[in-house]
């Protein structure tokens, strides 16, 4: 239900969203639209995303925000990718959604934010 939520706000944009049998609901955002070159702050088109992904965890409260992850610019994990990771967890806490729905940020090498929630968390 949240999949096909999500799935039609983004339908025919880049972010894609992919939910295997009753696991974790999986949203994935082309760097590009994430983050300028070299910098943490969150662009708007991540903005939009990140507004409906905390109006889907605010809606189902006993989902959790598994991954939180982001990249650098490059392949490598880096400092700057830990830092993205976080404003993409400070955003979604500031669009309300408690941190006790929220994992820890992390660094991801693919070229995309990366967010996991799993809906029926155990």
């Amino acid at each position: 239900m949240e999949r096909q939520w999500l799935q039609s706000w983004f339908s025919g944009t880049p972010v894609v969203i992919v939910q295997r049998s009753d696991g974790p609901v999986s949203v994935d955002v082309p760097l590009e639209f994430c983050f300028d070159s070299g910098r943490s702050n969150v662009k708007p088109p991540l903005a939009v995303v990140l507004d409906k992904v905390a109006e889907s965890l605010r809606r189902t409260p006993q989902a959790r925000l598994q991954l939180v992850a982001a990249p650098g610019d490059t392949a490598a994990a880096s400092p700057l990718a830990r830092q993205r990771a976080g404003q993409v967890r400070r955003q979604l806490h500031s669009r309300g959604v408690p941190e006790a729905q929220l994992g820890n940020p992390t660094a991801t090498t693919a070229a995309a934010v990366q967010l996991r929630i799993d809906l029926a968390p155990q």
